[in-house]
């Protein structure tokens, strides 16, 4: 019995932070010429047009995180997620990182 339960607290702490990720997009303002993937925030973002995603470990959008994304495929016009996304000044900010 005290077996199991060691067990299931551990199965718990590692399928946790799994399931804290939070999927992410990026919008692009010129669309990406093909598919592509990029490391950024310390997740893989896949790039189809304008549009990028990833699951991050977070849950609210942050403009130091999409300063990273902006810097590694060039300037957004929209960064967050379903629950959470930069205002437009936010953005702007954002883009002074982008890559050019």
């Amino acid at each position: 019995m005290i077996r199991s339960v060691t067990l299931s607290a551990a199965f718990a702490a590692i399928a946790l932070p799994a399931a804290a990720s939070t999927a992410f997009t990026a919008k692009l303002a010129t669309p990406a010429e093909a598919q592509d993937s990029v490391v950024a925030a310390s997740a893989v973002w896949t790039c189809d047009g304008e549009t990028c995603v990833a699951e991050l470990n977070r849950r609210t959008a942050t403009v130091r995180t999409c300063k990273k994304v902006a810097s590694e495929v060039g300037e957004l016009v929209a960064f967050g997620s379903a629950d959470d996304s930069l205002t437009e000044e936010e953005i702007a900010e954002c883009n002074s990182a982008a890559k050019n």
